[in-house]
């Protein structure tokens, strides 16, 4: 690792937190085999910044059933570490790539019959039968099909293509309120009935992800689609989430750079956004910028934990480095640790305070952290593995 900055995960606390949702799952209804739901470790987005390789690694030997991502690439990537994990890929994927989906094996998202119809010629030629999930629009007007009069039949046809093996049939709720949610599951299940009349029986159905489990602990169908919740981000503001025992896994951290004073009324960083108070300030300089994935909205506004206290983000963050008012810190020295987000020891920025300050979601300000951040992986407190992207 050649850079201070850094994303430490502790894989002891996204264990305990898989083993919190598992937990759930095991104390909520069964599916309909009578087993406890399926879990599908999501994984878009780099896993949410923390990683998608070892992410996927951890909870695969800890018990995951499948894996999903938002997009081929994505896919791809596990593919080659992962050669025999079920991989769904929930996005849209363009048709010209259908052969490489086929190639892989990869579950693949579908939601209109020239889409079956492409992705089955691309199965055939590679002498195989892609597995395929479909997905029904039940009110995110986003991606899936718009449910009528025709839907079960649309679903017979794709069945019949001999490229495709229907897997599993799924939405996504909108969670505008419960009133549209419910009415979402109705529409669903409305489908998922009539697509049997069909005779098409689906071995999977899917709704929740972590929202829905923390919301609607009753209705889980045979999958459930975890994500953020295993990263310590769990929803707000529902009675399951309240209790359940989710911990931060995560630090982002890097080490002070350059330390120095500034006189009163000298300006720090770009423009004139921030100026030493009267008596002065003594700063730090950090090596973390927006490029990192550390937003420019927390300038003026970010703070980060040096020595035990909290210090704020002076000055406009710039691409590579942000500026910290370090006065008052006793014995503040050029390489003592800056804790940005996330739980290191006893310190914690928790990941919702730097969302409020940002005016962000939570699992934007996680994932936006880039790939020339090194990721080192702890176990029992030690250092067991590392990706630096960039070396």
């Amino acid at each position: 690792m050649k850079r201070s900055t850094r994303l430490e995960v502790d894989l002891d606390l996204v264990s305990h937190n898989f083993q919190v949702v598992r937990q759930m799952l095991a104390d909520g209804p069964a599916a309909r085999d009578g087993a406890p739901p399926k879990l599908v470790a999501v994984l878009k987005g780099n896993a949410y910044g923390l990683g998608a390789t070892a992410m996927a690694r951890e909870l695969l030997g800890l018990g995951a059933d499948m894996l999903a991502v938002a997009c081929l690439p994505e896919a791809l990537e596990l593919r080659e570490a992962f050669p025999s994990a079920p991989i769904l890929v929930m996005g849209h994927t363009p048709s010209e790539y259908f052969p490489d989906c086929a190639r892989a094996g990869l579950r693949t998202t579908l939601f209109d019959l020239p889409q079956a119809e492409a992705l089955s010629r691309a199965s055939e030629a590679l002498g195989t039968r892609t597995p395929v999930h479909v997905k029904l629009d039940t009110g995110m007007n986003r991606l899936g099909i718009k449910p009528d009069a025709g839907t079960a039949q649309l679903i017979a046809s794709m069945a019949s293509l001999p490229g495709l093996r229907l897997e599993g049939i799924f939405t996504q709720l909108a969670y505008r309120d419960r009133a549209s949610d419910l009415a979402g599951f109705a529409l669903f299940n409305r489908v998922v009935a009539e697509a049997r009349a069909a005779g098409v029986e689906f071995p999977l159905h899917h709704v929740c992800e972590s929202l829905g489990l923390m919301r609607y602990p009753e209705i889980r169908f045979d999958l459930v689609r975890i994500g953020a919740i295993f990263f310590g981000v769990k929803p707000l503001r529902t009675p399951l989430a309240d209790r359940a025992d989710i911990r931060t896994p995560f630090a982002l951290r890097t080490r002070l750079s350059r330390v120095r004073p500034v006189q009163e009324g000298e300006f720090v960083s770009y423009d004139e956004s921030w100026r030493a108070p009267a008596g002065g300030a003594l700063i730090a300089t950090v090596p973390i910028g927006y490029a990192d994935g550390y937003c420019r909205r927390l300038s003026n506004r970010g703070q980060a934990v040096v020595r035990g206290r909290r210090v704020p983000v002076v000055g406009l963050v710039t691409m590579d480095q942000l500026i910290l008012d370090v006065t008052g810190l006793p014995s503040v020295a050029e390489g003592d640790e800056a804790l940005l987000m996330g739980r290191a020891g006893p310190d914690e920025v928790g990941v919702a305070e730097v969302a409020e300050w940002a005016g962000l979601h939570r699992n934007e300000v996680l994932s936006m952290i880039g790939r020339r951040v090194p990721r080192v992986y702890l176990k029992g407190g030690r250092a067991v593995a590392e990706a630096d992207y960039l070396a």
